[in-house]
């Protein structure tokens, strides 16, 4: 009776340390998928961010060599659009802390 108890006091033992072991290695994996998101996002993100910094050149150049008013209507409503998905997507960045050198000098173009 006693070899019982004991027993199955060690193999509860046995199975909470691997339980314990498997949790862990499933939250080790939870975070580097997580990161891998992340950084995905981010990546992302970038593209965006230069994307959208060129349709803002597109339009600054539209603007420039519009001809007649439904030119220069057109040109300042792409423009404005423009501007304001590039102040959205740099928004976006700051508060995911996005701190890249392509983000710098993308931050630097727009200056």
């Amino acid at each position: 009776m006693f070899k019982m108890i004991w027993w199955g006091n060690i193999n509860n033992q046995v199975r909470k340390v691997f339980k314990r072991h498997a949790d862990s290695k499933m939250k080790a994996n939870h975070s580097k998928e997580a990161e891998l998101e992340s950084e995905l996002e981010h990546q992302r993100l970038i593209e965006e961010l230069d994307d959208a910094f060129m349709e803002w050149r597109q339009a600054q150049v539209r603007f420039d060599h519009a001809l007649g008013m439904d030119e220069t209507d057109y040109a300042i409503i792409t423009m404005e659009a423009s501007e304001k998905r590039l102040a959205m997507l740099l928004k976006r960045a700051k508060q995911n802390n996005l701190r890249t050198n392509a983000y710098r000098q993308l931050i630097k173009r727009c200056s």
